[in-house]
């Protein structure tokens, strides 16, 4: 994921801007005034015309009057139309999710891919903020019926209250199913083929498979949905009970999880690559709690204990092979 840096006066002063735009009286002095704005800053036209694309999205405006409503408007934003503090709430929403690559987000859609390191949360227009593992895509659609994101790797969401609009999570096999709670989405790839996890930290979730198959999902526990088939964990992972899962905390944490599963995921959260040399390797059992702050330790930790060799080939390549 690309990011850069927004000034948030700049930011406030674009939604602002934006909103005045459409006024239908608006005025050559108002122009210049524009004018005026737009050259202290090279990025304040880039700025103004991603607020001016977003501010009729149907998706940000109940989360524009929400900020609206609370917020007390200053003397100089009482000079401005009425409608020009729902931008300022605009301006406060998007603030606080990372801007994506160069363009304009396309209406209604967000998609994010994370890079290493702990996640921050990403704010959702809505109300919902998502972390986002490494290596993990999303896309959001916020209609007025229903909250519908499409999820490539693994995601905690903590999803806003809204009966009205059901939050769902879809990945391939399976779609999950929340009005407001809290929940883990891993989609992974295993030797035995591909496996949703779904871990429920608060309230419940409904786990739909791509074959029909149901089944509710309280907090704390585990389901798992592959080949069409949705089962309940027999053990409940041990973070379920705090506040976000392990890897959104900078470590790792693992209970009799097949190695090629632990490498998937300190890949994820480090950028390392691993190669792992045969099936023995892939199917050795692992468990323990590894910082992925420093990948190469946390591999020699995880070798050590079946006593298989670890090879580095470049600065964050790795090989693992039987001793």
């Amino acid at each position: 994921m690309s990011t850069r840096p927004v000034n948030p006066r700049d930011d406030r002063e674009a939604a602002l801007w934006a909103d005045a735009r459409r006024d239908a009286n608006w005025s050559p002095h108002q122009q210049a005034a524009l004018d005026e704005w737009l050259a202290g800053r090279p990025d304040r036209a880039d700025l103004l015309r991603r607020h001016e694309a977003l501010i009729d999205d149907a998706a940000v405006i109940w989360a524009t009057q929400r900020v609206a409503r609370a917020r007390t408007a200053s003397n100089r934003l009482r000079s401005w139309p009425r409608g020009a503090i729902a931008a300022a709430g605009l301006a406060a929403v998007f603030g606080a999710v990372a801007l994506i690559g160069g363009g304009l987000l396309p209406r209604g859609q967000l998609i994010v891919g994370t890079t290493q390191g702990v996640p921050a949360p990403i704010a959702l227009a809505d109300g919902s903020a998502v972390r986002l593992n490494g290596q993990s895509q999303l896309r959001v659609v916020l209609g007025e019926r229903e909250r519908r994101l499409r999820l490539k790797g693994e995601g905690f969401f903590e999803v806003a209250p809204d009966k009205s609009r059901p939050f769902s999570v879809e990945v391939d096999g399976a779609r999950i199913t929340a009005v407001g709670t809290r929940f883990n989405v891993d989609e992974r790839q295993t030797p035995d083929g591909k496996v949703v996890e779904v871990v429920v930290f608060e309230g419940i979730v409904r786990v739909v498979s791509d074959r029909g198959m149901t089944m509710k999902v309280l907090a704390g526990e585990r389901a798992t949905v592959s080949g069409g088939v949705v089962e309940r964990a027999a053990q409940i992972r041990p973070e379920a009970e705090a506040d976000v899962p392990s890897w959104a905390k900078g470590w790792l944490e693992f209970n009799e999880a097949p190695l090629a599963s632990v490498v998937e995921d300190l890949e994820r959260a480090s950028g390392v690559k691993v190669k792992l040399a045969d099936s023995v390797v892939e199917r050795a059992l692992i468990s323990g709690r590894f910082a992925y702050d420093r990948p190469e330790n946390a591999l020699a930790a995880m070798v050590g204990l079946h006593g298989f060799k670890l090879t580095r080939q470049s600065t964050d390549q790795f090989v693992i092979s039987e001793g």
